[in-house]
């Protein structure tokens, strides 16, 4: 049987990473497919995504190519890699050659916190208005109550205090919570650290991770890798423009950034921009000694 051949346009820094060493080897094998991408879980345990579609990442490799993904990579096969092709099982094939390197690795500490309480009640407002079904900010969703203890819990307590080990704590209790791929726990975690720990040590604050090992026993494997990655600030393309527009001044920058990452997903988008705005306002009120990140949890319906 003849392989569906499709070429490499890009390819992440650490996807780079994965696939170096020596000879023709066993990469490792499918763990979740779908029409447009598929998850690679390495020999060595990280994750490289491969889509056709445009978004980068490091972890990323984006093809030139509208097949259905599907047909070619099913969960468990092996995936080998054979000078620059990768081989997906009997059916596909991956051809490296000409595909450009995607080099950035980390989104930056950021010199800077100049976002406007314009942007952040603006954000807020857009969330409000947006249909929520099933995110963490419907009442009705699985992780609706988690996140109400986690803001209240968490972040509230982590605006005052500072006490890493105490908001940790309060993390750990929504990871898994929801449903979806990613459930939106995850994605509100994911959302809230990459956002904080880009603006921490400049702000005089410690970044915050969490036990991956922790994480992986809560939730899937893949959600738990994306969201270690989120926490290690190594972000999608989207993700890292939303964050550095916060170290502007330019809310309709940082707006039209968030309206790029709101579809993600059924609910990813939503639940990661909960994240991010939660996390701004901390970051606000630790630079201006304000309360802003109680107004905002509150207009979005996560404050008991």
């Amino acid at each position: 049987m003849l392989r569906t051949r499709i070429h490499a346009i890009h390819v992440g820094r650490l996807a780079a990473q994965a696939l170096s060493g020596p000879g023709p080897r066993d990469i490792g094998e499918i763990v979740a497919a779908f029409p447009n991408s598929f998850y690679l879980k390495t020999r060595d345990h990280e994750l490289i995504f491969v889509t056709n579609r445009e978004l980068k990442s490091p972890i990323t490799i984006n093809l030139n190519s509208k097949a259905d993904l599907v047909q070619i990579a099913k969960p468990s096969e092996v995936v080998s890699l054979l000078e620059n092709e990768i081989r997906i099982g009997e059916l596909g094939s991956i051809d490296l050659n000409g595909a450009s390197s995607y080099e950035r690795y980390l989104v930056p500490q950021v010199n800077q916190f100049a976002v406007a309480r314009e942007s952040l009640q603006l954000g807020s407002l857009i969330l409000m208005i947006v249909d929520t079904h099933l995110s963490v900010l419907d009442p009705a969703g699985f992780a609706y109550s988690g996140a109400l203890e986690f803001v209240s819990k968490g972040v509230v307590p982590f605006r005052r205090s500072g006490d890493a080990e105490h908001f940790c704590d309060a993390a750990r209790k929504i990871v898994g919570l929801g449903g979806g791929f990613t459930p939106s726990g995850d994605d509100l975690l994911g959302g809230f650290l990459a956002t904080y720990n880009s603006f921490a040590q400049q702000k005089g604050g410690q970044i915050v991770l969490l036990n991956f090992d922790l994480i992986e026993s809560k939730t899937s494997w893949i959600s738990a890798k994306l969201l270690d990655y989120m926490q290690r600030r190594v972000l999608d393309d989207q993700i890292s423009e939303l964050i550095r527009s916060a170290a502007s001044s330019d809310t309709d920058s940082f707006i039209v950034a968030l309206e790029t990452l709101l579809p993600r997903g059924h609910t990813s988008g939503i639940d990661i921009l909960v994240g991010v705005i939660l996390a701004l306002s901390l970051t606000y009120d630790i630079q201006s000694k304000t309360n802003e990140t109680r107004a905002v949890a509150d207009r979005l319906g996560l404050l008991s």
